[in-house]
Formats: structure tokens, C-alpha cells, sequence
């Protein structure tokens, strides 16, 4: 009877936990049977990057043999300047869901709605801050024939600069200033064509001034360049449905 009440004793005992050095915990059984665990699910860490060629080659090496076809790899641009990558909900946990990475476009100088620059500042914003278009060259010309309102005209061609005397802000050749002009500013990832946009320009005595003039629509274009680059550079993975891109 002895024997049996101890055995009796040792089935019906509840199993203890003790904790780990290495963050896990140990189930002992009143068998004698142990078991390792973890309170957490072990997952990927999200991982932020800085281009699209970046999201390509993570989605391809890492991401989609790591999902191995349980679900497929989303990737959305919520804005002109970032990209994120994620899984559907998890089978065992309907409140996660995996975000693999976020792209933003960090490199970018952007351009405002509306931005007021000198002369020469905004000359060398020509050069520096937007792809080419036929009106960025046009505001360079119109922008070195200028005349500042310290009654001196810059004229430079590139190579050396003429200075004349002038009342008021004026052009040396009477030119007739373009009220609208459409430009490329860098305003979304490097990899893909800049948006172009409308802008009004207003000139003033020391300066002169770019006001947005599409209502933001450059946002969506650029949202929709990124869409294309990124179906173009997965096409065999958006074919198969094991990726699905979205605006």
C-alpha cells in the first residue's frame, strides 16, 4: 500500500518551472521528464533600410524562404518615402503580424510647398536639388539674368560673371517670365524617375519663390513610380503571388 500511495503521489504531482540562465525555462514532470521552453515566439527582428534595391534583395534572400509560402509578403508605400514589407496575421497568434522591413527614403533633399530662396541660392538649387527638365534649365538662365534689388545684375554663364547696374528687379533682356514652370525635385528614392510638379514662381527684389501648384498630386506618382520599380524588380514573385505590392 506504501509503494502504491507513493506512486499515487508522483503521477498526480504538478510539474514546476524553473527559469534558465539563457532566458528560457525548464518544465520538471514528477516522472522525472523535462522540457525546454520559451514564454515568447522566436520571430524575426524588423530591420529598416535605406533603398529600394535593399527591399528587393532582403525580400528575395530572406523574407520569402523564411515564409516558405505559409502566407504571402505584402509591401505597401504608405508615402512618397517609405516602403514596408510584412506577413499576414500569424496562425497561432491572429493579433500579430510580421513586419519583415521599412524602407524611407532618408538620402533625399525634398523641396516644401513653398520655398523662398535668393538668386544664386536658387541657382545652385537647380543644379543640385533636381533632375533634369526644360524648364530647370530655363529658370537657370532666367535666374543668372536676374536683377538683385541692390540694383546688380548677375549674368553668369558658368564661366565668369558680368555685373550691371539696374533700378529695381528687371531682366537684361525684357524676357517675359514663365508664371508656371514644371521641375523634378528630389523628393522620393533616388532609384526611380522624380515626380515632376506644377509650381508657380513669383519673383521679388532679393529672391524668388516656388509655390506647389498640383495639390499634392506628385504624392501619388511617386507612390505609383515606386509600386512599378518594385513589381518590375519582383515580377517573377508578384506573377506567382507569393508577393502582392500595393500603393
Amino acid at each position: 500500500m506504501l509503494k502504491e500511495a507513493i506512486e499515487h503521489i508522483q503521477n498526480t504531482a504538478e510539474p514546476y518551472i524553473e527559469e534558465l540562465d539563457n532566458g528560457h525555462f525548464l518544465i520538471v514532470r514528477s516522472n522525472g521528464e523535462t522540457e525546454e521552453f520559451t514564454p515568447y515566439v522566436d520571430r524575426p527582428q524588423h530591420i529598416s533600410l535605406d533603398s529600394l534595391d535593399a527591399v528587393v534583395k532582403m525580400v528575395k534572400s530572406e523574407a520569402l524562404p523564411y515564409l516558405n509560402g505559409t502566407s504571402p509578403l505584402y509591401i505597401t508605400i504608405p508615402t512618397a518615402t517609405k516602403v514596408i514589407c510584412f506577413a499576414s496575421p500569424d496562425r497561432n497568434d491572429a493579433c500579430f503580424r510580421q513586419t519583415f522591413y521599412t524602407a524611407n527614403a532618408t538620402d533625399v533633399p525634398g523641396w516644401e510647398s513653398k520655398v523662398n530662396l535668393g538668386f544664386e541660392e536658387a541657382q545652385i538649387a537647380m543644379r543640385t536639388r533636381f533632375q533634369e527638365t526644360t524648364d530647370t534649365l530655363y529658370l537657370q538662365k532666367l535666374l543668372s539674368e536676374l536683377t538683385m534689388g541692390s540694383k546688380v545684375t548677375y549674368n553668369d554663364n558658368g564661366i565668369a560673371t558680368t555685373v550691371v547696374t539696374r533700378k529695381g528687379v528687371d531682366l537684361q533682356n525684357k524676357e517675359t517670365i514663365k508664371p508656371i514652370v514644371k521641375l523634378r525635385p528630389y523628393r522620393t528614392f533616388q532609384e526611380v524617375e522624380q515626380p515632376v510638379s506644377e509650381f508657380l514662381i513669383r519673383v521679388g527684389e532679393r529672391g524668388i519663390s516656388f509655390i506647389e501648384a498640383d495639390g499634392g498630386m506628385w504624392k501619388l506618382q511617386a507612390r505609383k513610380t515606386v509600386k512599378a520599380f518594385l513589381e518590375e524588380a519582383l515580377a517573377d514573385e508578384v506573377e506567382n503571388q507569393s508577393v502582392i505590392v500595393a500603393l
